[in-house]
């Protein structure tokens, strides 16, 4: 019979009673301390209003999240922030009662923050904080007077200390005004409080895969987070003595993905570094992967340098500029800028397993090609459908291991998803278009293509003058198209057959004019494609669809196979 699968535990607690029950180990590489006397002051306020309402029977202080290591000690993956809080106020509390109520201050320092360890015979910390952390965290918490209190040496550091001032100010918030003799029992009343009706949901996940998908159901604001981070605590896990190592090489990705200034660029880098390795793979599968491919040092370190190696071409695909295209062909630099403009997500595995393994000469082809493949399947309206996504992933985890080695063995790879001229003819003659960069780059490649210049597929960088994008037909006719009602306008407005190219002075003009006052501008245009529509007596729908048809066969032109 196979092994009984290892349950997900979920157990409610106080706050404190975690820290009571539990030694707590943030992992030595997670993120540092980052609450902020904005986070800290808010959790005061919040409880300070709890525990005077007299009919509320406990606060709900969110989802902890954690991974048995032992039987009492558990790794945080979510919920170091409130943790460490709670334990640096209980710190606050028990410093303010030592001269006044010994045995309360006693107690606080043996259940709450510290106990015996018996197999060490020493006192051992009830909440260990991160490597960078951990030392500062630990005099500031032991210290017995602010003079021999550790001095800060980084950022966490500082919030830890002030964290520790705002507790202080706590403290004296709640006794003020009290009677010397009364504020032992107002600052217990805040211990069973926190002990008992500061509520959390404590989550037991068997592995860190478990922890992320609770985590994500949980706590979706840090999710993207998180995952990164169990990546990295796991891969620094497995380097053992190469552990000094795999933190560079860490740091080096995460410096040059830095440059990209994404939110949660780290965590997007994983996925689809990891796809280009591996194939298809969900966001949320992505720390499962890793944990098979990495086992202990020597994998471990080749994975990050793999990792830090993409991280290169993986930020070159995102700037024509990069000194990565140097040696290159010209036509990447415009190629790259293209595809940066069609934003095509579930094509950028692909381009970076093809920016990592193609040669220089074929690289720069491929991309020419994954321009037309872009507008094609954007055309279509497919690029964000599954049928889609899977084999793009394929094929780039195919290009990076080596089993597709030139364009033409890709392209074949790729053609199940390919739109054929006919398809794409087809879809291209009913097709809208709601954002102007688009439309004004399909129809400036669309002229390019009606006048046969040469590469029509790029973003053109010869305009000496503003171009501006024309609606024949108004998005907003203000009673100058009487032949259209408001349903037409919204069916045909945005349609590639009533879009036209005009330089911008002459659209600032034209506005919502009606069709004979366009039709003088359009007759003086430079541009081939908008003048051709002044050869027409009127503007209706039939002459929006005829227009389209044409411009659905130059199309071919210019996004060619």
């Amino acid at each position: 019979m196979p092994e009984p699968r290892a349950q997900i535990g979920f157990q409610e607690h106080g706050i404190a009673g975690v820290l009571r029950q539990y030694q707590l180990q943030v992992p030595p590489n997670q993120r540092e301390y980052a609450w902020t006397d904005k986070e800290v002051g808010r959790l005061f306020k919040d409880l300070t209003r709890a525990i005077a309402d007299e009919e509320s029977d406990e606060y709900f202080l969110g989802t902890l999240v954690t991974i048995p290591r032992s039987h009492d000690v558990l790794e945080v993956v979510d919920g170091q922030q409130r943790l460490a809080t709670t334990a640096i106020f209980l710190a606050e509390i028990r410093n303010y009662l030592k001269d006044k109520e010994k045995l309360i201050a006693e107690r606080i320092d043996n259940l709450f923050l510290s106990e015996i360890d018996p197999d060490k015979r020493e006192r051992v910390s009830k909440l260990t904080l991160n490597l960078d952390d951990n030392e500062f965290f630990r005099g500031m918490m032991c210290a017995e007077n602010d003079s021999v209190r550790p001095h800060p040496l980084q950022g966490s550091h500082e919030l830890i200390r002030q964290t520790f001032i705002e507790s202080r100010k706590q403290v004296a918030r709640i006794v003020a005004g009290l009677d010397v003799k009364d504020h032992g029992d107002a600052l217990n009343r805040w211990l069973k409080f926190l002990e008992h009706r500061v509520q959390v949901i404590l989550v037991k996940a068997p592995t860190g895969a478990n922890a992320y998908r609770m985590f994500e159901t949980l706590n979706d604001r840090g999710l993207k987070t998180s995952q990164a981070d169990l990546v990295k605590n796991y891969l620094f896990s497995q380097s053992g003595k190469r552990l000094n190592e795999a933190q560079q090489k860490w740091a080096r990705m995460r410096s040059t993905l830095e440059s990209l200034e994404e939110e949660d660029i780290t965590v997007t880098f994983l996925r689809q570094a990891m796809i280009a390795i591996h194939g298809h793979l969900r966001e949320e599968d992505v720390y499962e992967e890793v944990q098979k491919l990495a086992k202990g040092p020597q994998t471990s370190i080749q994975f990050l340098s793999s990792l830090e190696s993409l991280a290169a071409s993986y930020v070159a695909i995102f700037n024509p500029e990069h000194e990565k295209w140097n040696p290159y062909p010209d036509s990447m630099r415009r190629a790259i800028q293209t595809l940066n403009l069609l934003n095509i997500r579930t094509m950028r595995p692909l381009m970076l397993a093809i920016a990592a393994q193609f040669p220089l000469k074929e690289a720069s082809e491929t991309f020419q090609f994954f321009i037309s493949l872009g507008v094609r399947l954007l055309i279509a309206s497919s690029t964000s459908r599954g049928n889609v996504e899977e084999p793009l992933a394929n094929t780039a985890h195919s290009v990076f291991s080596g089993d597709v080695k030139d364009l033409p063995e890709l392209k074949k790879q790729l053609a199940s998803i390919t739109p054929s001229d006919v398809e794409f003819r087809t879809a291209f003659e009913t097709a809208t278009v709601s954002k102007a960069a688009f439309a004004r780059y399909y129809l400036r490649s669309l002229e390019m293509a009606a006048k046969k210049e040469a590469t029509p597929w790029f973003i053109p960088n010869d305009d000496k003058q503003a171009i501006n994008l024309e609606h024949v037909l108004p998005e907003r006719p203000e009673g100058n198209w009487p032949k259209f009602d408001d349903e037409k306008v919204r069916g045909y407005s945005k349609r590639i057959g009533n879009l036209a190219l005009l330089l911008a002075k002459s659209n600032s003009d034209l506005k919502s004019s009606d069709f004979k006052t366009k039709r003088a501008v359009y007759r003086n245009t430079p541009y081939v494609l908008t003048s051709q529509i002044a050869g027409v007596n009127e503007w209706d729908e039939h002459q929006i669809v005829k227009r389209q048809k044409g411009l659905a066969e130059i199309a071919l032109l210019a996004w060619p196979l």
